[in-house]
């Protein structure tokens, strides 16, 4: 392929590259938004399966607790009842001891219900909110991928083609000198080629040296015979060439 060819062919390229960008960015910042939403409702949802796991433990653990309690309070009531019956001293002294240690188990057991139930209904909060966000993430996910896939639907001849004569043009140029090409348009903002104007360069305005060789770019076997800017890289050309 000679110079002029090949120039045509990257400027060819570079059009195609924009193209290809803007039927991109008509679903890009949905797509963006979506995978935000998904990573917020993935997030979500871990954090409720991890807090459904602890709320059902710490429910058990309060029946658990509810039932010592009741135990106690009954054992407590019921030796309440006897305490009039009693005569001896020793069996009082019996009866003291006994009730002084239902009445710390009662304390003991009865602060940990109460704080542990508490925690049941503050876990059973979050989960509430954290379900009512998993709803809403679900729902403008929903209509997210419903937009992005009218979208691609919309422009999918469009992008089919671009991708079609873009991979008829990469095989007319060695595959490195390809994804360099693609290196530098997402670099120079989708521009590659620069015209040359009063022996500078169009794209960054630098003054070219006589020779007009310049930068360490990648070239494939056959590409000696073009030129590029030594300070934005971009491939340069003469318009009346074209």
């Amino acid at each position: 392929m000679d110079r002029l060819s090949r120039i045509r062919n990257i400027i060819r390229w570079q059009e195609l590259y924009q193209q290809k960008k803007i039927l991109v960015a008509a679903y890009e910042s949905s797509e963006i938004k979506l995978n935000k939403l998904q990573e917020e409702f993935d997030n979500s949802q871990s954090q409720h399966t991890k807090l459904t796991e602890l709320f059902d433990n710490l429910s058990a653990k309060v029946v658990q607790e509810e039932e010592r309690l009741d135990h106690i309070l009954t054992q407590i009531d019921s030796m309440e009842k006897d305490r009039d019956n009693l005569k001896m001293s020793r069996q009082i002294k019996s009866w003291e001891k006994d009730m002084d240690k239902y009445t710390k188990d009662r304390e003991v057991v009865e602060a940990q219900f109460y704080y542990d139930k508490s925690k049941v209904g503050d876990i059973s909060q979050e989960l509430e909110t954290l379900s009512e966000n998993m709803s809403r993430f679900k729902e403008e996910i929903d209509t997210l991928q419903k937009e992005i896939s009218e979208i691609k639907a919309e422009t999918k001849d469009d992008r089919d083609a671009v991708e079609s004569e873009m991979t008829k043009i990469a095989k007319e140029f060695d595959i490195h000198f390809v994804e360099y090409l693609d290196r530098l348009l997402d670099r120079n903002q989708g521009v590659v080629m620069a015209e040359i104007e009063d022996d500078s360069c169009s794209g960054c305005n630098v003054l070219l040296p006589t020779s007009y060789h310049g930068g360490e770019a990648v070239h494939d076997a056959d590409d000696l015979a073009l030129m590029q800017c030594p300070n934005c890289f971009r491939y340069l050309y003469n318009a009346e060439d074209l």
